[in-house]
């Protein structure tokens, strides 16, 4: 019975420890966060591009189909002097900074800026910019990757804001073009079209946008 008893009081002190232990390490990360958010915030601009990971959803097909880490995108743009990011989910929307990198795993993202910002863009482009998400907002989420106005995608979203601007940051791609062969990929786009898949359908996808040779890399936090 005494030897139980220790049993028992040891298996609690390691359960406590973990515990004290876990919430230690919880409490450094948001401590680490905090900073990594102040940080950021000083040095971005209104239209850098911010993209994130989340291989929940249809995440993990469009790494497979576009061979990239990113799943998403949006816009920063600072608004009564807090950064939002304008992005197309459903709805179309614009929420503050430290819930769009919430949505992340593991609150990883990287921001992106024009390489000639200043002579491409000025105040009355960044406006039209603004002025053009604004408008989406609200707008239903595309899950089938048309390339209408009527509903948007993530990408497509960036691209067009920066068109807006005279600016195209990737060339188009047709559906077909992308790495469409694994079976989750199948899987996913039988669940969208069924047995018509869109193969010729004009789209962009994340990963082509980071690509872009006009833009640079200004904050990873991978």
């Amino acid at each position: 019975m005494h030897k139980r008893i220790i049993s028992v009081f040891s298996v609690l002190l390691i359960g406590v420890t973990l515990l004290a232990l876990n919430r230690s390490f919880r409490k450094l990360s948001v401590k680490k966060a905090a900073v990594r958010y102040t940080e950021a915030a000083d040095s971005f601009m209104n239209g850098d591009l911010i993209f994130q990971t989340n291989t929940e959803g249809q995440g993990r097909a469009i790494q497979l189909a576009t061979r990239s880490q990113y799943t998403h995108v949006g816009i920063l743009f600072k608004v009564d002097g807090e950064w939002q990011v304008y992005e197309a989910v459903q709805p179309v929307q614009s929420i503050p900074l430290s819930e769009f990198t919430a949505q992340g795993d593991s609150g990883k993202y990287t921001v992106l800026r024009l390489v000639k910002r200043d002579s491409l863009i000025g105040a009355g482009q960044t406006a039209l910019m603004k002025s053009y998400l604004e408008q989406q907002t609200g707008k239903n989420y595309d899950p089938y990757f048309s390339w209408g106005n009527e509903s948007m995608y993530c990408s497509e979203l960036v691209w067009k804001c920066y068109k807006k601007a005279g600016i195209s940051l990737s060339a188009l791609r047709k559906l077909g073009s992308f790495h469409l062969s694994s079976a989750l990929v199948q899987k996913t786009l039988k669940q969208r079209y069924g047995a018509k898949i869109p193969y010729d359908e004009q789209v962009v996808a994340p990963e082509d946008i980071y690509r872009s040779k006009l833009l640079k890399v200004v904050r990873a936090y991978r």
